[in-house]
């Protein structure tokens, strides 16, 4: 199935954080085959970066930020973001022109370890994201706004991450196979990729992350009438300070 197209905000990061490595790379006088060698990310996978035909994930930024001895926000833009009570902006860049719409935040953390108790609040705070920041997803009334705590999805969004959660999609029927979900057992939350093991009748939620001593989270199908999706994750803004 072809990939959706990308929108004109994902276009300007990938365009940034090939600018920025291109400027980093001519600092040390290195190759893109040198530079792939000294961080332990495949050149082809690299070459994607500078390219600009994909973005890269949480834990290469990392990887390229501590060799290059800069903050990871000097090669990605994604993490620019601040949030506040009433706001969500990027910092780096200021479109007054750009619209927005209100989403509610829910100020309770979700965890992305182990499954954990979190108080039911039915108060939330009502924040404006602009419609560049969301995309396809600008303006839409189900789209709800969680923090994410803990590391057992740091391969794909880092713990302190703001999540935005598509909670239209929140039967079996609406979410595909290694979506990443926000689900609810027995009242406790938390984040991992969906898997519907149907050949062993039962539910996988499975982490992504660079620490292999985090296990999925099984649920059968016998169990599962206390098992509730929440909604499908679409998108993730990461919270520095």
């Amino acid at each position: 199935m072809a990939r959706s197209p990308l929108n004109s905000y994902d276009k300007k990061v990938r365009n940034a954080i090939a600018n920025n490595l291109k400027t980093l790379l001519d600092s040390r006088n290195l190759t893109q085959v040198e530079l792939s060698e000294l961080v332990n990310i495949p050149a082809s996978t690299l070459s994607g970066y500078f390219a600009k035909r994909s973005t890269p994930t949480p834990g290469n930024i990392q990887k390229l930020a501590d060799f290059f001895e800069v903050n990871k926000s000097d090669i990605d833009p994604r993490y620019n973001y601040n949030i506040s009570k009433n706001t969500l902006n990027p910092v780096e860049e200021n479109n007054d022109h750009d619209t927005s719409h209100d989403y509610k935040y829910f100020p309770v953390s979700v965890s992305a370890g182990p499954l954990e108790n979190i108080e039911a609040q039915s108060d939330c705070i009502s924040i404006s994201l602009p419609n560049s920041l969301l995309g396809k997803y600008a303006g839409k009334k189900d789209i709800i706004i969680l923090k994410v705590n803990g590391e057992s999805m740091n391969n794909i969004i880092p713990d302190g991450s703001f999540i935005v959660v598509d909670t239209s999609r929140k039967q079996v029927s609406d979410i595909n196979d290694r979506d990443i979900v926000v689900f609810a057992e027995n009242g406790s939350y938390s984040l991992k990729r969906y898997i519907n093991d149907k050949n062993n009748q039962r539910f996988l939620f499975k982490p992504d992350s660079t620490d292999d001593t985090f296990t999925p989270i099984e649920v059968s199908y016998e169990e599962s009438i206390n098992l509730k999706l929440i909604g499908r994750v679409v998108k993730y803004v990461v919270n520095l300070y």
